[in-house]
């Protein structure tokens, strides 16, 4: 099983991908532990500043401009989830997951959010790496299904609605925002 080395991206990137796509469980049960942030902050990287470049056909250059931004918050969101994941895991489960390793499975599972920019795809990106976050725990941290389920989906569905809202007010109060 190939995982993503930050001192060989061009050698370990694809493979990396394509272990995530094809056999996941087998790559997550197999993923070594993370010590360090510098794997999983290239890697994840990487998976934005192509998902940037996917969809400017989508969009427009105006994308590559936010570049820096959708950068920056991917990263919080994700010490985010890892903080949460790392919290969760030994609150409910009574399994422990350091930040970072929670840092490195939240990362790998990001990995079909590649595919955001296209339009029409995006839901399925985020429901693929739901998936994937439920692969990551179950194989890798050993915890029931239903625990790993409910791990993911209190937040997930929190964080949708937050979105939705958001989403909404957003085009009441700025209706031009509706037209895109």
């Amino acid at each position: 099983m190939q995982y993503f080395e930050s001192n060989r991206p061009m050698q370990t990137l694809i493979p990396a991908l394509r272990n995530i796509i094809i056999s996941p469980k087998p790559f997550f049960s197999g993923l070594p532990p993370a010590a360090f942030y510098s794997n999983s902050i290239f890697f994840i990287s990487i998976l934005v500043f192509g998902a940037s470049f996917i969809g400017v056909p989508f969009r427009d250059m105006s994308l590559l401009f936010l570049l820096p931004v959708s950068w920056g918050l991917t990263l919080i969101g994700i010490k985010f989830w890892a903080s949460y994941l790392s919290w969760a895991l030994r609150f409910f489960a009574k399994v422990k997951l350091t930040t970072a390793n929670a840092f490195q499975l939240s990362a790998y599972a990001g990995a079909p959010m590649l595919l955001t920019a296209i339009p029409g795809v995006g839901i399925l990106a985020y429901v693929w790496n739901l998936y994937l976050l439920w692969i990551a725990l179950t194989h890798r941290c050993k915890i029931r299904s239903g625990m790993a389920v409910l791990i993911i989906a209190i937040p997930a569905v929190i964080f949708a609605t937050f979105i939705a809202v958001v989403l909404t007010f957003s085009t009441q109060v700025f209706p031009q925002l509706g037209y895109y």
